[in-house]
């Protein structure tokens, strides 16, 4: 295989039921150049064995598995060191992609000589119902990322030849993706939003969206251990971004 020009990068844990359409949205793009690097983190089932069943002819695709179950962020990171593609994208392993994601969103960064880029995005409920997710801002700086985390990690992609490759933080657990757009914005480099919707996230019953205690926790932990900012500073950020989500300011 030629060397793809994207890498899409995707952690496994316990993903059966889902994976396979995940891997069907990609394998219906209208874009071709791409590697499917799918990082599996000691799935407590046989998720492993299904996905290497599921991907043995394709040689697109790059199975690789953590030496220990070690949380999404630990797997994106591998997958992102193994990645060969000139722009790097992501997609979690119950989301799934429309079929013209990376061709739209390639062509938007390519015309505009973009470097970090996303879309709107559709939410998926448990019971069918879809909603569409639309950002406000066209363009995401570092000081409005650190309001709330705007950018959805199912439709980013950012050029690793420009930027080189961002990693995700290990010091914000579940907070990996922000702190990530924040080290990129942080030099300088803004995002741009593609506005269209190209992406479908799962709403869970039990994500750390859905629960709002847990997610002012990781917030906290993501001012105060990653931009290392004073408790008071970091609390204001919490509170900010706890209001922007409940009146949906986004």
């Amino acid at each position: 295989m030629n060397k793809p020009l994207v890498s899409i990068i995707t952690p496994a844990f316990n993903c059966k039921d889902t994976i396979k359409e995940t891997y069907e949205s990609i394998k219906s793009q209208t874009f071709e150049s791409w590697e499917w690097i799918v990082v599996e983190d000691h799935s407590k089932d046989d998720t492993f064995e299904y996905i290497k069943e599921l991907i043995k002819d394709d040689n697109q695709v790059v199975l690789l598995q953590t030496d220990k179950n070690s949380g999404a962020a630990v797997a994106r990171n591998l997958g992102i060191e193994k990645a060969s593609g000139k722009y790097i994208a992501f997609l979690d392993s119950d989301d799934l992609w429309k079929k013209e994601k990376l061709s739209h969103q390639i062509q938007f960064m390519q015309e505009n000589n973009y470097f970090f880029t996303f879309t709107n995005y559709d939410l998926l409920y448990s019971d069918g119902k879809i909603k569409q997710h639309r950002i406000k801002y066209d363009i995401i700086t570092y000081k409005k990322l650190l309001k709330s985390n705007h950018v959805g990690c199912l439709t980013v992609i950012y050029d690793s030849e420009a930027l080189g490759k961002v990693f995700m933080p290990l010091d914000c657990v579940k907070r990996e993706d922000h702190g990530a757009w924040l080290d990129i914005t942080k030099r300088g480099v803004d995002a741009y939003r593609l506005d269209e919707y190209l992406s479908v996230y799962r709403i869970g019953e039990n994500t750390v969206s859905s629960n709002k205690i847990k997610m002012a926790k990781y917030q906290y932990r993501l001012y105060r251990k990653h931009e290392k900012f004073g408790i008071i500073k970091s609390l204001w950020y919490v509170l900010i971004c706890s209001a922007n989500k409940l009146f949906k300011k986004y």
